[in-house]
């Protein structure tokens, strides 16, 4: 028979084990998908641009586009696109 104490270290390196187990399973993939996510395209990481009616800042991807007078401008909307051209 083992002795006593060869027993309770097996006893416990099986826990270890078991611990190192669960958290393998359960918390590693959490933190691949969170580091996925972290990684992902932010807001603040996109080009902003200005519109030149109401000032306000957007995503040049998101904005409209318009060609007036030879230059190019970006509108956050058809309504401000639509007040900059009666303005000028």
């Amino acid at each position: 028979m083992l002795h006593d104490g060869v027993m309770r270290y097996l006893i416990i390196f099986a826990l270890l084990y078991l611990c190192y187990y669960v958290v393998k399973k359960a918390v590693l993939p959490a933190m691949r998908t969170y580091k996925i996510l972290k990684k992902r395209e932010s807001p603040a990481d996109k080009e902003l641009v200005q519109d030149p009616h109401c000032h306000t800042y957007i995503p040049k991807e998101t904005a409209l586009r318009a060609t007036i007078d030879g230059e190019v401008y970006y509108f956050c909307s058809q309504e401000c696109l639509d007040e900059y051209k009666r303005s000028t």
